[in-house]
């Protein structure tokens, strides 16, 4: 995966994981001539059938599924690292790791968010050398392939997301790492 195609798909992602508000749906044509560009024909076709599918709800139905899915859903939160371990002290712990890995990559998210909030590990991995980028994610590859089966299961529009987001890891080269958790229930 070259720069640009990283750059692009896990912007992407980040963008259409994020909160559906009037400010998302005016920049989705901007993402499209964007994402037509991804060279992984995977990729690109997932990420253009969620676009699709978002088309298809009302902005207030769109809010309200993101809303039960992701805010509701304790199991299909977007914080990766409470699937490991839930609000326990370990979490705290965790999530300081990811905040030191963003400062040593000058990486500067926002206080808005713990480091853990999916979008903003992808604001990470695509502002981040490669290198950076997978060794984040190779940590918690198992809690997103769960989270992604979770949104399956449940047959949100936002899984093929995750699956786009999975096929990118994997041409990343993400492997799941020894260190990595295992994800609770």
């Amino acid at each position: 995966m070259n720069t640009m195609d990283r750059q692009i798909t896990f912007s992407a992602l980040s963008c259409l994981l994020s909160y559906p508000d009037e400010e998302w749906r005016a920049e989705l044509p901007d993402w499209k001539s964007l994402i037509l560009e991804i060279s992984s024909r995977k990729i690109r076709e997932k990420l253009l059938h969620f676009l699709e599918a978002a088309a298809g709800f009302s902005p207030e139905a769109l809010i309200e599924h993101y809303v039960y899915t992701f805010d509701f859903g304790k199991k299909t939160n977007m914080y990766v690292t409470y699937f490991n371990s839930g609000e326990q002290r370990e979490r705290g712990i965790e999530l300081l790791h990811l905040k030191n890995t963003y400062q040593q990559s000058r990486f500067l998210p926002t206080e808005k968010e713990l480091p853990d909030y999916l979008p903003l590990m992808l604001e990470f991995a695509a502002a981040a050398e490669t290198e950076a980028a997978r060794s984040v994610f190779e940590k918690y590859l198992s809690n997103v392939r769960e989270l992604a089966s979770r949104l399956e299961k449940n047959d949100s529009i936002y899984a093929g997301l995750l699956h786009a987001l999975l096929a990118a890891l994997d041409i990343l080269g993400v492997r799941e790492s020894i260190e990595e958790g295992t994800v609770q229930a």
